[in-house]
């Protein structure tokens, strides 16, 4: 009986052995996994702050690229103000040079005819000289005119308007006008079934009227000059203005809108025409466009919004 006991309590005392050996070793196996765990996030800690590190050193690097580009973007506004005041200046001069042949050459011819009458010469031509003292003046006039339209346009006043009428209207206008010139063939081609716009009847007169003149303008010799009228998808009327005349040289093209840009020679025009139109038709919300041809001929086409 002693002795059952006795191997009893051993047998107790080894599986307690056995139990602490398991305990222990996966106590010793926790420790482990602890470490490596701890080894991981350390690692992991390291990686963050080095890709921190070096997200902070790409955003300074970004942020001193952004400054240069900023510093030399500023430079570069700064030059480009003073390069537009300096072809400002140059374009006051040539516009100068240009008004004041404009201006001085009717003057000369008032102040002879106006003396030649003043002194009794050939009083049977007193009328001639008198006609031509009025064409003159007339011609200061429109010269003066340009450039007051140009300075201060008025703001537009829009109303529904029909497209054939103001062509018609604007025509009748010009007639006298274009017997200045020889052989223009003024041709009109109207789409009557045209819906009204809505514009300044004033603003876009005066933009035609500069249209078709300078069409006339660029056929010396004569030719046809055509005004057409037409739908430019659902959003636009169209009024086209084409002639048979020199053309636009392709380095001009991007330039003919600018103010005081012009082709014609000191004392045939201002360079303000163009770009008053294209100021007058913006301003009523609609757009211009221009194909051209050197040798071939030119067409100005403004689009008009619908009413």
């Amino acid at each position: 009986m002693g002795l059952a006991r006795g191997n009893l309590l051993t047998a107790a005392e080894q599986q307690t052995m056995d139990e602490k050996e398991q305990l222990k070793r996966k106590l010793g196996e926790l420790e482990i996994e602890l470490e490596d765990a701890k080894n991981l996030s350390s690692a992991r800690e390291r990686l963050l702050i080095a890709n921190i590190k070096e997200l902070n050193e790409s955003y300074n690097a970004l942020r001193e690229k952004v400054n240069d580009i900023r510093e030399r973007d500023k430079k570069i506004r700064d030059f480009t103000e003073v390069l537009t005041r300096a072809n400002r200046l140059a374009a006051l001069g040539e516009l100068a040079a240009s008004i004041a042949h404009e201006i001085k050459n009717p003057l000369i011819s008032i102040q002879g005819f106006a003396k030649r009458i003043g002194q009794g010469q050939e009083p049977r031509k007193a009328d001639v000289y008198a006609k031509f003292i009025e064409n003159e003046a007339e011609r200061l006039s429109t010269v003066l005119t340009k450039l007051l339209d140009f300075s201060r346009m008025a703001e537009p006043n829009r109303e529904r308007l029909e497209v054939g009428r103001l062509v018609d209207d604007t025509v009748l206008f010009l007639e006298h006008h274009l017997t200045r010139f020889k052989n223009i063939e003024l041709r009109i081609e109207k789409d009557q079934t045209l819906p009204a716009i809505y514009g300044d009847r004033v603003h876009i007169q005066q933009a035609l009227v500069n249209l078709v003149m300078n069409g006339a303008q660029a056929m010396p010799d004569g030719g046809p000059l055509t005004v057409k009228t037409g739908r430019k998808d659902d959003a636009y009327a169209f009024i086209a203005v084409a002639d048979k005349g020199m053309g636009i040289r392709e380095e001009d093209m991007e330039k003919i809108f600018d103010s005081f840009f012009t082709t014609k020679g000191v004392g045939e025009g201002t360079g303000l025409g163009l770009s008053l139109v294209k100021t007058l038709i913006e301003a009523n919300g609609g757009k211009i466009e221009v194909e051209s041809q050197v040798n071939v001929g030119s067409t100005f086409t403004l689009l008009l919004p619908f009413a």
